[in-house]
């Protein structure tokens, strides 16, 4: 099985795992909330990642033929702020600790701790979102203000489009921040220094 169908316009999935049964078994629990692509072996998941708008990597570590690490190396290289969750069979150590993933499920993993980590990944990136967006508008309502008189910006309609933007995104942002430090226990401010320390599976 190479894709799974999706039920929802969430986030896409690529699933990286060497152990067909449990990639295919991964790819099940996952396809109710995310569109799912599946690849077995580490070649397969770059040929994936390069043709399909991959938002979420779920990343086997030890795979025959091209590592997990690799894969990430590529990844990195080549993609566009993609969430990276590394799956391994031991607790990260100090070296596993320095990759660049953004978290970590150890094995066994039940259906719960995988759909939580997804989760979490897909809420990062829909802060990460907003918070590009509001930089930019709010870029966007300097220019604005630099140019224009107040007479001139109450009169403007894209000016008072832009403030309702501005409102709508700061409210998403805290809201989704609010969501990954409640149910998740994820401090966007400390989430690098986490890693390795405190995996996704714990919470």
């Amino acid at each position: 099985m190479r894709e799974g169908e999706q039920m929802t316009n969430s986030s896409t999935v690529l699933i990286v795992e060497d152990e067909e049964n449990l990639a295919d078994l991964f790819s099940i629990w996952l396809r109710e909330q995310f569109e799912v692509h599946v690849a077995y072996n580490g070649g397969d998941a770059l040929e994936i990642f390069a043709e399909e708008p991959i938002d979420i990597v779920l990343l086997d570590r030890r795979m025959p033929g091209l590592s997990g690490t690799e894969v990430l190396q590529s990844i990195r290289e080549n993609g566009d702020g993609q969430q990276v969750i590394m799956v391994t069979a031991v607790r990260p150590t100090e070296e596993l600790a320095s990759i660049d993933v953004d978290d970590y499920l150890i094995k066994p993993i039940d259906r719960t701790k995988l759909t939580r980590a997804v989760e979490a990944a897909e809420l990062v990136l829909t802060y990460e979102d907003s918070l590009t967006e509001l930089l930019s508008l709010t870029a966007r309502k300097a220019t604005l203000e630099a140019n224009l008189d107040r007479t001139e910006l109450e009169a403007d309609d894209r000016y008072s489009d832009l403030l309702q933007r501005i409102r709508e995104l700061e409210e998403q942002a805290d809201t989704t921040l609010e969501r990954l430090e409640t149910d998740y226990q994820i401090d966007m401010l400390v989430r690098d220094q986490r890693i390795g320390s405190q995996p996704v599976e714990q919470l």
